[in-house]
């Protein structure tokens, strides 16, 4: 005979299930986070060492080759070997001027020569060439002057210097015999920006000549670069502070080329990496309100009828008694056929409730994509003017500041009377003219009627701020136009309020002008545009209208029908 198996609790299998199920899904995230966390780190840890790495070792190349050309005139040139012996003065110009054409055309086939000096008659005459596109005019008689200094005080044969002139560092060799030396230039005055264009991130490059910093002293002196490199022979690698250091000595100098990436949490872990672990850290909330779901609507209906059916079994009640469940199964069982039809109505107006939160939530969601855009360059701003001693920029910024995030932080709002939309955007404007420092001017033309009307929060506003972030008028004194206007519009199917705005920048670029008057589902670049376009779907559904143009400048124009105050629960104050 078979054995029975004994029964198992559902509220206990059901939590079971629940916590193991999630606790394996809970593990596989951690590690997959973990896992790709942490590649993302080394590969950007080793592609941060290789581009300076790359850039000494090409620097080292040039100087050898540059080194090689050198010696080639040392060794071999006549008019070097010449300008070694004392000559009539006629004969020592010839030759020196023959060595400045060799000099010449060694520089054309060698393009990583920044320039050459030739001095000769023990130093007194000399000859010079430069490229201007590395090496500054202004800058060339001092950098003579150091190279004089140095072949005066000692300096060995074919040792390379460094020479810094107007914060622009230049790398020299040189041949001397007798009476004639000869220099060759090398020029690291953009090695900060092309490093910064190869790796498509900030970095900045801190040179140091035996411990003294070359280029960015303030910086060198933050990080305490001088002290470092005394402690190190040749490489290093190291985190300080907010920035994440690498240093390489160039082969036989004293030349240290250090560079430091600011460490953020871009450089920890990508924008899909950061959403993975956002979504595992929501999975736990999650988790934790569908299992008390599961036990309030399922487990405890379920218990509450095994209870009712063991008192009818007992004969303790022959009557079921009520029960308000949410599933259909447990209320059929419990209920008559005329209850099932109330709770199915009740199921409708659940569907419906449930609707209405979703779209609230998306409507917080889409408003709160657009709040934090300020914050952080008003932050920047007061730092810059904190830093110039402006307290009374400061002061105004502050409170200008000060209302932006005031106006910002009322997430509860989903519509705002026009006259305050508008106020924001004069502050807005105000606080614009200390981020940017330059003019800008916005009239703002409405309806007496038209300032109790309901809109959209940021409605104006968005299309304000992108006149001042991508209108480009051909130069910094020229003051950006905004005309804001507010006309009411009378229809048969009611009143409209049209809200135009007109900048005279450069107007909309094409591809930009076909996504904002497309679909709003398809949007992804115009972020700010098509978060208004959908927030107004929602409110207005297709009452709505806009239309985007380029007419002497940017021309945005939104058509939105009246919506009366009582419709909105919110507080004007």
């Amino acid at each position: 005979m078979k054995k029975k198996q004994k029964p198992l609790y559902l509220n206990r299998a059901i939590s079971m299930i629940v916590m193991v199920g999630y606790s394996a899904f809970l593990i596989l995230m951690l590690i997959m986070d973990w896992y790709l966390i942490r590649e993302y780190q080394y590969e950007n840890r080793r592609v941060e060492q290789a581009a300076p790495n790359s850039y000494i070792d090409k620097t080292r190349s040039y100087m050898d080759r540059i080194d090689r050309q050198l010696y080639d005139i040392y060794a071999n040139d006549e008019n070097f070997q010449a300008l070694q012996k004392k000559e009539e003065p006629v004969d020592e110009f010839g030759h020196a001027y023959e060595l400045k054409e060799t000099l010449n055309k060694r520089m054309l086939a060698e393009e990583n020569m920044s320039g050459f000096f030739v001095f000769y008659d023990n130093r007194q005459k000399s000859w010079y060439y430069t490229n201007l596109a590395k090496v500054r005019a202004e800058q060339t008689a001092e950098i003579k002057e150091i190279l004089l200094r140095h072949l005066e005080n000692d300096g060995k044969m074919r040792s390379w210097i460094s020479l810094t002139v107007d914060g622009d560092t230049n790398l020299a060799t040189y041949y001397e015999k007798d009476r004639v030396a000869v220099f060759g230039i090398h020029s690291m005055k953009n090695m900060e920006q092309e490093l910064r264009e190869s790796m498509g991130k900030e970095i900045s490059v801190i040179l140091l000549d035996n411990g003294i910093a070359l280029e960015n002293k303030e910086l060198s002196k933050e990080l305490g670069l001088s002290e470092t490199v005394q402690s190190y022979s040749d490489s290093f690698q190291m985190k300080k502070g907010k920035y994440q250091l690498y240093g390489r000595r160039i082969p036989n100098m004293d030349l240290w080329v250090c560079t430091a990436y600011p460490v953020n949490i871009w450089s920890v872990m990508t924008v899909q990496q950061l959403f993975l672990l956002i979504l595992t850290g929501i999975s736990v909330f999650a988790v934790g309100v569908m299992y008390r779901f599961v036990r309030r609507e399922v487990v405890r209906p379920l218990h509450q009828l095994t209870d009712t059916m063991n008192t009818i079994r007992r004969g303790g009640s022959r009557e079921v008694p009520r029960m308000d469940a949410r599933f259909y199964e447990i209320q059929e069982v419990n209920d008559t056929l005329g209850e099932m039809v109330r709770e199915l109505e009740k199921q409708k107006l659940l569907v419906y409730e449930e609707i209405i939160e979703k779209q609230k939530a998306q409507m917080q969601y889409l408003q709160l994509q657009l709040k934090p855009h300020f914050y952080l360059n008003g932050l920047k701003t007061l730092n810059a003017l904190a830093i110039e001693n402006q307290t009374g920029k400061m002061q105004e910024l502050i409170l200008n500041l000060s209302a932006h995030l005031r106006y910002l932080l009322q997430a509860e709002r989903e519509l705002v009377p026009l006259r305050m939309e508008l106020e924001f955007v004069e502050n807005y404007v105000s606080m614009q003219k200390h981020i940017t420092g330059r003019p800008v001017n916005c009239s703002i033309v409405r309806d007496g009627e038209a300032d109790s009307w309901l809109v959209p929060v940021l409605a104006v506003h968005t299309f304000v701020e992108n006149s001042v972030k991508y209108a480009r008028l051909g130069g910094s004194s020229i003051p950006l136009e905004i005309q804001v206007s507010a006309s009411l519009l009378a229809a048969e199917e009611g009143r409209f309020l049209d809200l135009i705005i007109q900048d005279n920048g450069q107007g909309y670029p094409d591809e930009i002008l076909e996504e904002i008057n497309g679909d709003t589902a398809v949007g992804t670049r115009c972020v700010g545009i098509n978060n208004i376009k959908r927030r107004c779907q929602l409110l207005y559904g297709e009452r709505a209208e806009y239309s985007f143009a380029n007419c002497d400048g940017a021309l945005s124009e939104l058509i939105i029908p009246e919506r009366k105050q009582e419709d909105e629960c919110f507080d004007c104050r």
